[in-house]
């Protein structure tokens, strides 16, 4: 099976180590770290393109909207999913609407998000291969 590139943006070291520690646990996800927006959009402009790109909404050099609009201009095939602290559906719809695939809750029990996070996206990778 081919590996899924996933892009992970998020300014909490922690939360991003985490992250990629349970998905390289599956081993087809190939997972590299950013810890701001314009890295990983520097990665975009050189046609480095992720399947799935995970980020979180409150970046230190963009807000969710602006970040969500230059990655999709940038590779409008990959998935944009939010893992974020913000309990807010208002919120989340209005990324959704604005073409983000997913918004994820992190929760105190940051592994039960996170495996959240992961069966949403085999969902998702399971779909786009038999279509």
């Amino acid at each position: 099976m081919k590996p899924v590139v996933v892009f992970i943006v998020d300014k909490n070291p922690i939360h991003s180590s985490l992250l990629k520690y349970y998905l390289t646990l599956h081993r087809y996800f190939q997972v590299q770290l950013y810890h701001s927006a314009e890295e990983c959009l520097y990665r975009l402009r050189k046609n480095i393109t992720p399947d799935y790109l995970i980020t979180e909404y409150d970046l230190h050099d963009h807000n969710g909207f602006d970040f969500l609009r230059m990655a999709k201009q940038l590779s409008p095939s990959t998935e944009v999913l939010f893992f974020s602290t913000y309990d807010d559906p208002i919120l989340a719809m209005r990324l959704i609407d604005a073409g983000a695939t997913d918004y994820i809750m992190k929760t105190a029990k940051l592994e039960h998000g996170i495996q959240d996070l992961i069966k949403n996206i085999e969902f998702i990778h399971k779909e786009r291969i038999h279509t």
